[in-house]
């Protein structure tokens, strides 16, 4: 039997199968034309089952959320199995080969302070704030030192853009 969403794999949205072979399934294919999931995504999953396959069977107790591609930037978001610092590195390096690209992994939470610590290391993250404007929007406003503004691992701008759409919210950077 093959194996299909689920089993013996990386927990992925998108079934196994449709993954490996590129050819979707309506149930995939839904969830890729609602936007849920996109060609990003895809060609992640499938890198992520190559990598698992060969070498890296620690990945099968990952669940995958979702990647975002920013410049030449991509973030890849799991949660599951607490992966050690070390083992995320060498992952991390595996994928930014295959993808020719700069990789973070960060693990899914529900708090932007966690999640921008992770994406902006090794920049240490102040703390966030919350700026109200005028006409009753807000914005999120993450605070690193002006020191670690040489640290961080993209031009602030990227980053700005891959914290908004990993939080939802509007989100800015401010060094201080």
């Amino acid at each position: 039997m093959l194996p299909t969403r689920g089993d013996d794999f990386t927990k992925l949205p998108l079934c196994t199968i449709c993954v490996k072979s590129g050819l979707l399934c309506p149930r995939c294919q839904r969830l890729v034309e609602r936007g849920d999931y996109d060609e990003v995504d895809i060609e992640i999953m499938k890198t992520l089952l190559e990598l698992e396959e060969s070498k890296f069977s620690i990945l099968k107790d990952v669940v995958y959320h979702k990647s975002y591609k920013a410049n030449n930037m991509y973030v890849i978001v799991f949660s599951g199995n607490k992966l050690s610092p070390y083992m995320l590195g060498k992952i991390a390096k595996k994928l930014s080969e295959k993808l020719e690209g700069k990789v973070r992994i960060i693990e899914k939470s529900g708090s932007l302070r966690r999640m921008a610590s992770q994406l902006l290391f090794p920049a240490n993250v102040l703390g966030v704030n919350i700026l109200w404007l005028p006409d009753g929007s807000w914005q999120s406003i993450v605070r690193v030192s002006k020191s670690d503004s040489k640290a961080l691992p993209a031009e602030k701008e990227v980053l700005e853009e891959i914290l908004t759409k990993l939080s939802g919210m509007e989100v800015r950077i401010r060094f201080e």
